[in-house]
């Protein structure tokens, strides 16, 4: 049935109305009033013909204003659901900036941290080379004079040693001098 309920909008009672006033519904009660002419051309059965397409009609009118109904409300719900995305993917984009913005900060924080430890890394390097080149020429001072101490005690030990067999050579020439003659390997004798 249709939602307005109005005469002519699909409701079964006008048609009704209309089909007995138009065959003479007022002239002695319901039937054709005493007209022969229209005798037999309306049946009962064309009567209910006409009401179940009068309501067929109506049936009709209401799946189509259901179907506009339907696609008004799915194409409101698209542009709704296309908004609130288009919203959600600014929040999104702003958010995402932010936390590159915030990002980038933070990289350049990191880079400017390590430049500065790099830095004061090879300022101490530096000093720390500086010092190894004056402990490396006070180890080689120490060295140089270690081996030269180290040639002296040879020397001495060697120029002590030559006085040694010096003496032991002229002890030996003493004694023997003292002895007499020495005759190495001498026939024995028989006495």
């Amino acid at each position: 049935m249709n939602e307005n309920g109005g005469f002519f909008s699909g409701d079964w009672l006008g048609a009704f109305l209309i089909i007995a006033v138009m065959f003479g519904g007022f002239n002695g009660g319901f039937g054709w009033g005493g007209n022969a002419a229209f005798a037999g051309a309306v049946t009962q059965a064309d009567v209910q013909g006409m009401i179940n397409a009068q309501t067929n009609q109506a049936t009709l009118e209401n799946i189509v204003l259901s179907s506009a109904n339907n696609n008004y409300e799915t194409l409101k719900n698209t542009n709704d659901q296309t908004m609130f995305l288009s919203q959600q993917n600014n929040t999104n984009l702003i958010n995402g900036i932010q936390n590159m913005n915030q990002l980038s900060s933070q990289i350049t924080n990191g880079f400017n941290t390590v430049n500065q430890n790099l830095c004061n890394g090879f300022n101490g390097v530096q000093q720390s080379i500086a010092d190894l080149g004056y402990k490396m020429d006070q180890c080689c001072c120490s060295i140089k004079t270690q081996m030269l101490e180290n040639r002296l005690a040879d020397a001495q030990s060697a120029l002590a040693n030559a006085q040694d067999i010096a003496n032991n050579s002229a002890q030996s020439a003493y004694i023997l001098s003292q002895l007499g003659k020495f005759v190495p390997n001498a026939p024995a004798t028989t006495a």
